[in-house]
């Protein structure tokens, strides 16, 4: 079953990355999926989106830590509400169709997720390596930063964020910091490694969609908007190095480094840690089992020597 889930998680992945790439290039089909763009252009912001869940899908997919769905399904599961609620509100107030069907759409994909938080709660992380300390401090304060733009985007609050946003899209960038703040809090509380890692992933890749955008928008931001522009780049820059390298570069951390650890102990039938798991025995033993095991054979070879000689 474990290996159904691990494919599936995996097929969907490529998937959302294909959608991310969708995103990114507007294709007309993919830009459908959102008709509502203004100066912002949210595609962009929605092909990050994606790229995030895809490389979090993937990575939980081909380590094997289901347990790390628990805390994207949060995430996913509050963002979908959220939007969910935003633009069923943003309904009453106009008469764009798309505003009436888009709704139950992403309550659908709310209760979804929370079906596979349910789910995948009973599933233990296997890797028991704990959070380290710059991390943990770190997503205390992803966690922040991200309640407070978020809010101030839903609230329409001047300069929060460096772009002017309409109505959806404030909703759509809202409750996905709100959503992103509760992915942070749960791996924060659940300090285990292994629960961090989804979360850098995708915050690498989300990184890596909107890095060039928002240093491009420096040259035609307003006065009052760089602030706001600053901070989130800071944030950008700040977060792709933290998972870089811990991911990629420390030892102790990298992925493929744990991997190897795992295939040699296998070969070696030990466990995780390298602790033996069949029986030992100490040189003296297998000294007098030797002086045993030698005695038999000259014992053999008198009694053959005999019986040759009376023969």
């Amino acid at each position: 079953m474990d290996k159904i889930l691990r494919t599936v998680l995996i097929i969907v992945g490529m998937m959302s990355l294909i959608l991310a790439a969708g995103f990114c290039l507007q294709l007309p089909w993919i830009v459908q999926l959102w008709p509502w763009a203004d100066s912002f252009s949210p595609y962009l912001f929605l092909g990050s989106i994606t790229a995030a869940t895809a490389a979090s899908l993937l990575w939980i997919g081909l380590s094997g830590e289901l347990a790390m769905v628990t805390g994207g399904a949060l995430h996913l599961t509050v963002f979908y509400a959220g939007l969910a609620s935003s633009l069923f509100l943003l309904s009453r107030q106009g008469g764009d169709q798309n505003l009436y069907t888009r709704p139950l759409v992403f309550a659908g994909g709310a209760l979804v997720s929370l079906i596979l938080l349910l789910w995948f709660r009973r599933y233990p992380l296997r890797d028991s390596r704990p959070m380290p300390l710059p991390v943990r401090v770190s997503f205390g304060v992803f966690v922040a930063v991200l309640v407070l733009v978020g809010v101030g985007i839903l609230l329409h609050l001047p300069n929060v964020f460096a772009w002017r946003l309409h109505p959806t899209s404030s909703a759509l960038l809202g409750w996905f910091f709100l959503g992103a703040a509760c992915y942070f809090l749960y791996g924060l509380l659940h300090s285990g490694w292994q629960m961090a890692c989804g979360q850098l992933w995708a915050f690498l890749a989300y990184d890596l969609v909107l890095i060039v955008p928002y240093l491009l928008h420096f040259a035609v931001a307003r006065p009052g908007q760089m602030p706001s522009l600053l901070i989130n780049t800071l944030v950008l820059v700040y977060s792709g190095a933290l998972a870089i390298y811990y991911l990629l570069v420390k030892q102790s951390t990298r992925t493929w480094w744990r991997s190897s650890q795992h295939f040699i102990a296998e070969e070696l039938n030990m466990d995780g840690n390298f602790g033996p798991n069949a029986p030992v025995y100490l040189a003296e033993h297998n000294y007098e089992s030797g002086l045993r095991s030698n005695e038999g054979i000259v014992a053999t070879v008198m009694s053959s020597y005999r019986e040759g000689k009376s023969a």
